[in-house]
């Protein structure tokens, strides 16, 4: 059949879905994800038609107001959105402005050393080192350091295997002992040669063109004494959960990254892909690595931490969007609880740094817009988790209440996935939608716990997988001493 022959409105629909760019989204889908999205898709109708049609959705429920607490808490609930609404609109006309800096060219692009601590990665490891060695980067002016953080599986192999394979660019070292990943980066840093230092977990890879972008503002800016590199979902194909996340990801690392970075305050360099001056590093290098918490060294948020230092220090910190990472994320519920409740921890210890030097002329430029970023911010730890708890807490009273609370959920985190839509252009966002659900019915605990058990440091997701058992290698290998005394000095 003839694109003539073609009936006007088939003609029509498949110009339409070229057009949005549906077209090549619905070729890429599997069916798992077709049939799942159309379920879901159908979820949030069925829950907007219900509230709408019953008139929950309406409905103020003015019984809350005849107590004093229910009150009180509406009063409160009517501020904070009112404040965070505002904050929001902001946010997303400095989003619309942020623009990643263009790449040097090779000439001027400064050395570069790479920095990838590893734990029971196994064979991943050699995936990340590959991934930087192949890079689109001058090899005359990039160091590799890979350091094996005392694992037990055979992540040691791998290692050296990618050592042999770049001989020119990668350096392998062997903890004897695990000490946590603040103290393999601190050997790394010890070693380091280049003029800007770039952390990269061990479950990551980069795309061919993220490196070069990542350190072109340190290279192009004095005032830039770090860079956040732009974390995306790796395994999204390995369940449902990852597939949240990757819409997830986007609002909460790049949509956040980026109207921080018209501020000049990214308040986490991620410690999945950040580049950071040497100078800048050098100065605070050993309060960071003596921090502690109740009396504890610290063991969590390494990355958060150098950040509030190097900001601390006077220093602007940027997002570089187009310096993509692409990083493995839990697949289970467990996983997901863990690897958030440690998070939220370094989250809290770190707004307490912040706020013990936020007031101080701690630098020159967007003095008060990084202040007011913060207060917002560290104002969501608490006070959305009180209103969770009422709302859920009055469900049990009035269930017909759960219409509107799931109906406002669906509205809003659909218009805010419209941002995801927009920059990856695929039909994630829907999943995005089922994460804020899930989020707020399943996961919202997670914060208030961290809060209440903020001294526990357990990485709590580094474990051994089960049956797997380290390997011998042929040749026994500690801490070199020329590291041992670097590190001390």
């Amino acid at each position: 059949m003839t694109q003539l022959n073609v009936p006007v409105g088939l003609r029509a629909f498949r110009y339409g879905l070229r057009r949005l760019g549906l077209r090549a989204m619905l070729n890429q889908l599997s069916w798992f994800d077709i049939v799942l999205k159309t379920a879901l898709v159908t979820l949030y109708v069925l829950i907007l038609y219900a509230a709408a049609t019953t008139g929950a959705m309406f409905n103020p429920f003015s019984e809350v107001y005849e107590t004093t607490l229910g009150a009180w808490l509406m009063f409160g609930a009517t501020i904070y959105s009112s404040i965070m609404l505002v904050a929001t609109l902001v946010k997303v006309v400095l989003v619309m402005r942020y623009r990643p800096m263009a790449s040097l060219s090779d000439e001027a692009l400064p050395s570069v050393t790479v920095i990838i601590p590893a734990y029971n990665e196994g064979p991943d490891v050699a995936k990340s080192i590959e991934s930087i060695a192949r890079s689109h980067y001058p090899k005359h002016k990039l160091q590799i350091i890979a350091i094996d953080d005392g694992s037990k599986d055979d992540t040691w192999v791998h290692m050296e295997r990618m050592a042999k394979r770049y001989p020119d660019q990668v350096c392998a070292i062997r903890m004897e002992k695990n000490g946590g990943k603040r103290q393999g980066l601190r050997v790394g840093f010890a070693l380091a040669a280049g003029d800007v230092l770039v952390t990269m977990d061990s479950d990551s890879i980069v795309e061919r063109d993220a490196l070069r972008s990542l350190v072109t503002p340190i290279a192009a800016d004095a005032r830039v004494g770090a860079v956040a590199g732009n974390v995306k979902v790796l395994n999204r194909s390995q369940g449902l959960i990852p597939r949240m996340l990757r819409a997830s990801f986007v609002l909460a690392f790049d949509f956040t990254r980026a109207y921080q970075s018209q501020i000049r305050t990214v308040q986490c360099t991620p410690g999945a892909f950040s580049a950071y001056r040497r100078s800048a590093v050098e100065a605070v290098l050993n309060e960071w690595n003596q921090q502690s918490w109740c009396g504890r060294p610290s063991t969590i948020a390494e990355d958060r931490a150098l950040s509030n230092l190097i900001l601390r220090d006077g220093h602007e910190i940027v997002f570089q969007s187009t310096a993509v990472v692409w990083t493995n994320v839990p697949l289970t519920y467990q996983g997901l609880s863990r690897m958030f409740q440690r998070w939220e921890r370094g989250n809290l210890r770190e707004n307490v740094t912040y706020a013990k030097f936020c007031l101080t002329p701690f630098r020159k430029r967007y003095w008060l817009a990084a202040n007011v970023d913060f207060a917002l911010n560290f104002l969501e730890m608490f006070f959305p988790y009180v209103l969770i708890v009422a709302s859920l807490a009055y469900m049990v009273i009035n269930p017909f209440f759960a219409l509107k609370y799931f109906s406002f959920i669906v509205i809003f985190s659909g218009l805010m996935q419209s941002y995801y839509y927009m920059k990856e252009r695929d039909t994630d966002c829907i999943y995005g939608v089922l994460y804020s659900l899930f989020w707020f019915t399943c996961m919202w605990w997670v914060v208030p716990y961290s809060v209440l058990t903020a001294s526990n440091g357990s990485w709590m997701t580094r474990a051994l997988p089960a049956g797997v058992t380290a390997p011998k290698p042929a040749e026994e290998m500690g801490v070199p001493e020329m590291v041992l005394e670097r590190v001390a000095a």
